[in-house]
C-alpha cells in the first residue's frame, strides 16, 4: 500500500528539518545523502521519493530553522528584544548553528542559483522585519543593522578569542540599536519676513524744492 499524502508530507518536512541542522553544522560539503537519512532515520533509497538530488534539498532547506528571522517575528518580540536575543555571548554556538544567513553564507556563495535566491529571500525579510514603521522594505539603516548583526555573529563564532567575540557582539548590539532608534523630526524653522526691495519714492524720502521755498520765504 503506498504511503499517504499526509505521510509522504511529514517524511519531507522531517528530511527538510534534519538537513538543515547539518548544513548548518557541518556546511553542504561535510554532510551526504547518508548523513541526513540516517539523522531521519530511514534509507537512502527513500531520499529519492522527495528530492531529485542533494542539491535540491540544499536549496529547499535554505530557510528551514532560520534563527534571526523567527526571532524578529516572534509574536512578543521587539527589533531590539530580538537583536539582544541573537547576539547574546550565552547563546553564541546555537545561535550560530540555528541561522542559515550566519551559518551558510560560504556554501550559498558557492551553491546554485535557486539556494543563492532563497538565501537573498530570508535576506530580505529579515531587512524588512528590522524596517519595521519606516517607509521602504529595503531602508539603509535597518540594512546596515541587519549587515552588523549577522556580520557580528559570523565573526565572533569564527574568533578563537572569547574576550574579542564578546566585543565584537556588544558593539554591534550597540551599533545596531543606534541605526534602528527613532530619529526626532527636526523643528520646522519659521520663515523669515521678506524684506521689500523697493525704494522709497523721490517724493516721500525728501521735500520737495517748492515746499523747501516756502517755509524760506521770498529770495
Amino acid at each position: 500500500m503506498p504511503p499517504s499524502p499526509a505521510h509522504t508530507a511529514r517524511v519531507r518536512v522531517e528530511l527538510l528539518k534534519h538537513a538543515g541542522r547539518l548544513f548548518r553544522l557541518r556546511g553542504y560539503a561535510g554532510t551526504s545523502i547518508d548523513d541526513i537519512m540516517l539523522a531521519a532515520g530511514l534509507t537512502r533509497g527513500a531520499f529519492y521519493a522527495h528530492f531529485d538530488s542533494k542539491e535540491d534539498l540544499f536549496a529547499e532547506g535554505i530557510g528551514a530553522g532560520d534563527g534571526l528571522l523567527r526571532k524578529l517575528r516572534a509574536a512578543d518580540a521587539t527589533v531590539g528584544g530580538a537583536i539582544d536575543a541573537y547576539l547574546a555571548k550565552d547563546d553564541l554556538v546555537a545561535n550560530a548553528q540555528g541561522c542559515t544567513v550566519a551559518a551558510l553564507a560560504g556554501d550559498v556563495a558557492r551553491a546554485s542559483l535557486p539556494a543563492q535566491l532563497a538565501y537573498a529571500n530570508i535576506l530580505h525579510g529579515v531587512i524588512a522585519e528590522m524596517a519595521q514603521g519606516r517607509r521602504r522594505k529595503l531602508d539603509p539603516d535597518a540594512t546596515a543593522a541587519a549587515i552588523l548583526v549577522i556580520g557580528a555573529l559570523s565573526l565572533a563564532r569564527a574568533s578563537g578569542d572569547r574576550r574579542l567575540s564578546d566585543w565584537l557582539l556588544r558593539c554591534a548590539r550597540r551599533a545596531a540599536r543606534a541605526l534602528l532608534a527613532p530619529k526626532a523630526t527636526p523643528p520646522r524653522a519659521s520663515p523669515k519676513p521678506k524684506r521689500s526691495r523697493s525704494r522709497p519714492k523721490a517724493a516721500d524720502a525728501r521735500p520737495s524744492r517748492r515746499a523747501a521755498r516756502s517755509r524760506d520765504g521770498p529770495a
